[in-house]
């Protein structure tokens, strides 16, 4: 019989809060990275694509306290600071996008807004999946 690894019941409901607050954040950074122009077709303005991530940014940051635990409070704290980085990229990004007709800037300045964002959700959630507990 194969047991399933599951989240301690202490550590569920953050856990969920966690994820849906990840998907968020996915969802936001891929709206940008369809904004990228790639191909044959034309993906909307880099510009509204950073608006939607600069947005969900804002509303996201009075809602990640609900996940902090003692468990992943250093996973917590990069996420936070990921969140701050992006925003504060997010000017030269959109700055980049307006003016400039080179594709090697645009990437490399909306690079700087997303990576943040993914290595260190990424690395969170890492952490959470190695605090679930085999099931008995």
């Amino acid at each position: 019989m194969i047991r399933r690894k599951t989240m301690p019941a202490s550590l569920a409901p953050a856990w969920a809060t966690f994820r849906e607050h990840a998907e968020r954040v996915q969802n936001a950074r891929r709206v940008v990275m369809s904004c990228l122009p790639v191909g044959r077709v034309d993906p909307a303005p880099v510009p509204v694509g950073l608006d939607v991530l600069h947005d969900e940014l804002i509303a996201l940051q009075p809602e990640l306290h609900t996940w902090r635990v003692d468990e992943v409070e250093a996973q917590w704290r990069e996420c936070a600071a990921a969140i701050d980085v992006a925003l504060a990229a997010i000017p030269q990004a959109r700055h980049v996008a307006e003016t400039s007709t080179e594709l090697e800037e645009l990437l490399g300045a909306v690079a700087d807004v997303v990576e943040p964002l993914g290595d260190a959700f990424s690395a969170a959630e890492r952490h959470w999946l190695g605090l679930r507990r085999r099931a008995a």
